[in-house]
């Protein structure tokens, strides 16, 4: 910004704060911003006739079917969007409302109205250039936008001037004093106009930048027939360095489209090239990926969200019944099945009013929806506050990918293996176990639940170090257990293996990052 000192010293001028990529993407999805058109925004203080320039540079007139509406009072409250009627003019112009009302205090205008998403800004004023008017200015240089000042109404100051010269129109028949007169007011007002202007700029320390001196009547004749009339003042120039800057625009867009393209496409080359080796690529996520990811899980900062997700059948839908104390037969529990039953990511309000929780089933990754190597990016878990790596059978390459990126992300991960009831007895049934015998029933499940609990935290850990990750828990757990140890609080000593530690060491978790938030929100701000 140039020369603070200068600015600071102006009461209009308030700190404005730099939008984050979650606030430019809001602002833009407000205005409808569509990246192939090129969007101007009319600006200026209340009452300086934007509607009706709005309306001039699309050809109108205000009665004029599908004109901005326009009135002695601030008629217009939110930002409007006019598409250019002109098929072959990309454009989408915009009439924001007026500063230095009830509604928009001055110094919040520029933020509050999101202008910093739009691809130019008309400056418009009336009677006299403002502090607001040198606010937007500097924050449009601050943003790198385009900016035009213009002053509206020219016809009516011009013929003010002459009243106050002592034009009487009643006594002029045949008009010899009026052409005389009408030169002269003109003259004077395109010089002071031009001269205040320059003074303003001066005095706040920005560059001389000319001003468009435009009557709304002479610009709606200016761009439907593109001539020039005797009251013609800026109107044509202001139309064609306007369609040149979005001409100018376009073609820099066009161009940088093209680097993107060559740059995807080696991209892709470099990806394909590591498919055919085995690497498969992770992208990071844009803003805009984040915010649509956040809005699809319907995320909210003052809670704390829990995804359970791992490859098809682990068993998720029912870890998150059970964590949240529900059974699968219950009401409002997540749908299990021998099938993957979960295709879109289920989300699931913890039943405690005292947990502020959110737990979040994930669909299964190695099915025809989702494969293997998209499916962190693809069902957007960088966006939540810890996830739970949920398996079975085997801890696959997915479970890995899944905590690499969470290591990459800084999103607190917990390893668990689910189904441990089921495979215990499997395991004992393998070692000679006859259940119709009955014989030797707690030797055999002591010596079964001691193999399964050494064989998979050993699994685990080997897993772990030929990926070169670090050594990480694993947890052990039964669905049917951890149900009746979130219900009661209590763990049955022949079944529990790690239910009651998990759901501690999660709640832990949360609480402790909860904690930390006020800090970091101190450090940002």
């Amino acid at each position: 910004m140039d020369n603070p000192q200068t600015l600071e010293k102006h009461s209009a001028f308030q700190l404005v704060s730099i939008p984050s990529d979650e606030e430019i993407q809001l602002a833009k999805d407000r205005v409808q911003y569509v990246e192939e058109l090129f969007h101007f925004a009319v600006t200026g203080v209340s009452g300086a006739g934007k509607s009706s320039l709005i309306n001039a540079f699309r050809g109108l007139r205000n009665r004029d079917e599908g004109a901005a509406p326009t009135g002695v009072v601030e008629t217009t409250m939110d930002i409007s969007r006019f598409p250019d009627p002109n098929p072959q003019n990309p454009f989408v112009w915009y009439d924001v409302p007026g500063s230095g009302t009830l509604s928009t205090p001055d110094w919040q205008y520029f933020n509050a109205q999101g202008l910093y998403v739009f691809d130019c800004i008309i400056i418009l004023f009336d009677t006299r250039f403002t502090m607001t008017d040198l606010a937007m200015l500097v924050n449009c240089r601050r943003f790198n936008i385009p900016t035009y000042i213009v002053r509206s109404k020219s016809d009516t100051h011009i013929r003010n001037m002459m009243k106050d010269s002592g034009y009487d129109s009643d006594e002029d028949e045949d008009h010899s004093d009026r052409n005389a007169m009408y030169g002269s007011a003109r003259e004077q007002y395109i010089a002071e106009t031009r001269a205040t202007v320059r003074l303003n700029l001066q005095e706040a320390s920005l560059p001389d930048q000319r001003v468009y001196i435009v009557a709304h009547s002479t610009m709606v004749s200016t761009v439907r027939d593109q001539t020039l009339s005797e009251k013609t003042i800026d109107e044509l120039e202001l139309m064609r360095d306007l369609f040149r800057e979005a001409q100018s625009r376009r073609c820099t867009a066009a161009k940088v489209a093209d680097q993107k393209v060559h740059q995807a496409k080696a991209a892709q080359e470099k990806a394909e090239e590591e498919l055919r080796k085995g690497v498969q690529p992770i992208n990071i996520p844009s803003a805009e990926q984040r915010l649509v990811a956040k809005r699809n899980v319907q995320y909210k900062e003052g809670l704390f969200h829990f995804a359970v997700a791992g490859v098809a059948g682990s068993g998720k839908s029912s870890l998150v019944n059970s964590i949240r104390g529900v059974q699968n037969r219950d009401p409002g529990a997540a749908a299990t099945g021998v099938i993957e039953t979960t295709t879109t990511i289920g989300r699931y309000p913890d039943p405690k009013t005292q947990n502020p929780f959110v737990w979040y089933d994930v669909p299964g990754a190695g099915t025809l929806f989702t494969s293997d190597w998209m499916y962190f990016n693809q069902q957007g878990l960088y966006v939540f506050d810890c996830i739970i790596v949920l398996w079975d059978n085997r801890f696959t390459m997915t479970d890995i990918a899944i905590l690499t990126n969470c290591r990459r992300f800084k999103i607190p991960s917990y390893i668990v293996r689910s189904k441990a009831d089921v495979h215990i007895r499997n395991l004992m049934k393998d070692m000679g176990y006859d259940s119709e015998a009955k014989t030797n029933k707690h030797a055999h499940l002591a010596s079964a639940r001691a193999k399964y609990i050494a064989d998979t935290r050993e699994s685990v850990r080997q897993n772990l170090r030929e990926v070169s990750l670090p050594d990480q828990r694993v947890y052990i757990i039964s669905n049917e257990t951890m149900c009746s140890v979130v219900q009661e609080q209590t763990s049955p000593k022949w079944k529990a293996i790690d239910e009651l530690e998990l759901l501690r060491d999660l709640l832990n978790t949360a609480y402790l990052r909860r904690c930390r938030q006020p800090e970091s929100v101190a450090q940002n701000s």
